[in-house]
């Protein structure tokens, strides 16, 4: 059973710490009323469904996936946002259309608000919280690059940076644009890094991804 003490989430964006809208009582806020209230999908909720849909997977003996057919540039578009984080702002995949839409959490208009019940109706069946690449994730992704690098020097430079001091991701690249090959070698190492993980993602959520090339269509 959940504890009913206040308890918030966090999460490590670029260099400091920042909340998410998420409590003990919400596990999704999807908005607030005139008066200041938080209103969304509650845990208990969340918890429910999830429950549901494993004892449904249970009983059928194995999980029903669901395919989602996108296009070559819908899937970069997906991976960009994984590896994207904006204060206030929350992306989610609509897995009936490969749409991504954008929730702002600040100062929201009509359209926002239709956004928000939208997404509360639909959370975890058809819309789904795309997630952002943790800090841990960015972290080992450098370590795990700069043991590629050829050039010794080159090399010994970047894990001098990896051994610590404020503002590793930048440092790391400033070092690295000495090099443009290693450079967009970079960029594109990360690329793939983060490609594999938006699959492992739609595949915990029973979504069967085929990237749609040309003619005909490239299962992943």
């Amino acid at each position: 059973m959940r504890s009913k003490k206040k308890r918030k989430k966090w999460i490590f964006s670029d260099h400091e710490l920042v909340s998410i809208e998420q409590d003990d009582q919400f596990y999704f806020i999807a908005g607030y009323t005139e008066g200041g209230a938080p209103y969304g999908v509650t845990w208990e909720k969340y918890e429910a469904q999830s429950a549901l849909a494993l004892e449904n997977r249970i009983s059928e003996g194995e999980s029903q996936m669901k395919e989602l057919i996108l296009l070559e540039h819908q899937l970069k578009d997906l991976i960009e946002t994984y590896d994207m984080y904006m204060d206030g702002i929350e992306h989610f995949l609509n897995i009936d259309t490969g749409e991504i839409v954008m929730l702002n959490s600040f100062d929201k208009d009509d359209e926002d608000e239709a956004l928000s019940e939208a997404i509360e109706e639909g959370f975890n069946e058809i819309y789904f919280r795309i997630p952002s690449r943790e800090s841990h994730e960015g972290y080992m992704d450098m370590e795990d690059f700069a043991d590629t690098v050829p050039n010794e020097k080159l090399r010994a430079k970047l894990f001098n940076v990896l051994s610590g001091g404020k503002k590793i991701f930048r440092r790391f690249k400033d070092t690295l644009s000495s090099d443009a090959r290693e450079l967009d070698r970079y960029y594109q190492f990360v690329e793939s890094r983060n490609k594999e993980r938006v699959l492992d993602w739609l595949e915990s959520i029973d979504v069967s991804l085929k990237v749609s090339v040309g003619n005909g269509d490239l299962n992943l």
